[in-house]
């Protein structure tokens, strides 16, 4: 007997069948599960992300129309994901290789990647020149915190110091976006403007 596909199991759960959420629960709970946990090394916080993420799909499923259940939900945990490093509510540091921040597209969603960029154009506007030019040479520029520091002729220590204050002030500016529309940012291609 072949099992429901994603999308069949869905359109169930949306006439209120009990039996297709638990499938879809436990079909996708530990991958979600795993993938909250690498970003996060917090299972307290993983298991709430996702009982957060399913009460939600449980509560709004006669509204949500969802083409692709596992992108969608993917995207949910990476959504909380970022809302509550956003917000600090964890022990995970909100600073990281910026590289990790890179994202694909929200599913299901329709943001503006233009307004995004836009944000980020504005926020960079804000930084001490110096800081403005280390973040472009390290992420215009893929530049090494090495090169950086030969070419600016300054210390390796100051590079990486000052893009430490560039993420402490985009994790103060770029946060109240994300926690109040549950956005992720796409940073990849963010700042070819």
């Amino acid at each position: 007997m072949l099992k429901p596909s994603d999308k069949e199991l869905f359109l169930l759960i949306k006439k209120d069948d009990y039996s297709a959420f638990d499938e879809l629960y436990n079909r996708y709970w530990l991958p979600l599960f795993n993938k909250a946990y690498k970003r996060l090394h917090d299972k307290e916080a993983c298991s709430d992300i996702l009982q957060d993420i399913f009460t939600d799909l449980w509560n709004k499923r006669a509204v949500r129309e969802i083409e692709n259940v596992p992108a969608y939900l993917t995207t949910a945990v990476r959504n909380k994901i970022y809302t509550l490093l956003a917000e600090g509510k964890t022990g995970y540091h909100f600073v990281q290789p910026f590289e990790n921040m890179i994202s694909t597209a929200a599913a299901d969603s329709s943001f503006n990647q233009k307004e995004i960029n836009h944000l980020l154009y504005l926020w960079m506007q804000t930084l001490p020149e110096k800081r403005r030019e280390i973040f472009r040479l390290k992420y215009y520029e893929g530049a090494s915190t090495r090169m950086i520091s030969e070419q600016l002729n300054i210390s390796q220590k100051t590079v990486q110091n000052q893009l430490l204050l560039a993420f402490q002030d985009l994790r103060v500016h770029i946060a109240e976006y994300v926690a109040a529309t549950g956005v992720v940012i796409i940073l990849k291609d963010a700042f070819y403007f």
